[in-house]
């Protein structure tokens, strides 16, 4: 069985991904995904196991006497810098209450491998320490009310928006004083800094718009503010950091749609003032895309 080198503080983990480069782009595009890396496409609708037994192996040989299934992850919540701060979940079931959503930290999700199945790395339990009681006492999590734009890690594995990690362990993400995410300027694939993208009408959007929901199908525009494709899946490794966004491009090129992945730190996601509108910007030409690789994965 192949297994997953995780610590507990899963967002510690992994910081990047291991795919194979191509040489007229060192370090921007990227043409296959590592085996150990996931879509987020696959994450969305796993389920969630509680247990108050202590998580002390990285794998175990099937589903464990005590784990009790909580839900399924139906969106993940991400940081501007790509990692996956949080997950919604859909409780109810076996607290016998109706389905509500909850905002767990990725912090409080343990990839646990399954040694029954042999050597397949995709096979594995997402599972976390809690009690019945801490599942009865979370709050409901609302887009809307943007729950997770506080100052103050909650105990019960929500994340807070204060720019750190609390001393409890739960992930949080920068915010500016205004409770919206703090606009820092992108690093460039070869580690240098370069100037955010701005656009008039738009602004650098907040953390409640960077889900998977939201950006997948979202449009992407080139450096000449031309649309040249939109967002098709997004890349996680196993760590639970969202590592590259995977780009459907077409239409322009005289072909059909060609998927390329580019790290999350080489674009800029922008929303409306006005709406909900989201778009993503790259600092990219027609020239640089054409002479893009086609991501395999």
């Amino acid at each position: 069985m192949k297994k997953f080198m995780l610590t507990t503080a899963i967002l510690a983990g992994l910081s990047g991904a291991a795919f194979a480069q191509d040489a007229a782009a060192p370090g921007m595009f990227r043409t296959a995904a590592d085996a150990m890396e996931l879509r987020a496409s696959k994450f969305i609708g796993m389920r969630v196991y509680a247990t108050e037994t202590a998580l002390d192996a990285t794998d175990y040989n099937g589903m464990q006497d005590g784990w009790n299934d909580i839900g399924e992850i139906n969106d993940v919540i991400m940081s501007r810098d790509g990692k996956v701060d949080a997950v919604l979940v859909d409780i109810g079931g076996f607290l016998g209450m109706g389905e509500r959503q909850v905002a767990v930290s990725m912090n409080a999700i343990k990839f646990v491998s399954d040694s029954a199945t042999g050597d397949a790395p995709d096979d594995f339990f997402l599972v976390m320490n809690a009690a019945r009681a801490d599942l009865e006492a979370a709050p409901d999590y609302s887009m809307g009310n943007n729950k997770m734009a506080t100052d103050n890690a909650a105990a019960d594995g929500t994340v807070a928006a204060d720019g750190t990690v609390a001393a409890d362990g739960t992930a949080t993400a920068p915010a500016a004083a205004d409770g919206t995410m703090a606009a820092t300027d992108p690093a460039a694939a070869d580690g240098t800094m370069r100037q955010p993208i701005a656009r008039d009408g738009y602004m650098a959007a907040e953390i409640e718009y960077l889900t998977a929901e939201k950006l997948t199908g979202a449009k992407v525009y080139d450096a000449n503010d031309e649309v040249i494709g939109e967002v098709g899946k997004l890349i996680l490794s196993d760590s639970g950091q969202i590592t590259d966004a995977i780009i459907d491009v077409g239409g322009f090129l005289g072909m059909g749609e060609k998927p390329v992945a580019l790290k999350l730190a080489d674009i800029d996601i922008l929303r409306n003032e006005a709406g909900d509108d989201v778009r993503v910007y790259l600092t990219k030409t027609k020239v640089d895309l054409e002479a893009m690789p086609t991501f395999e994965g």
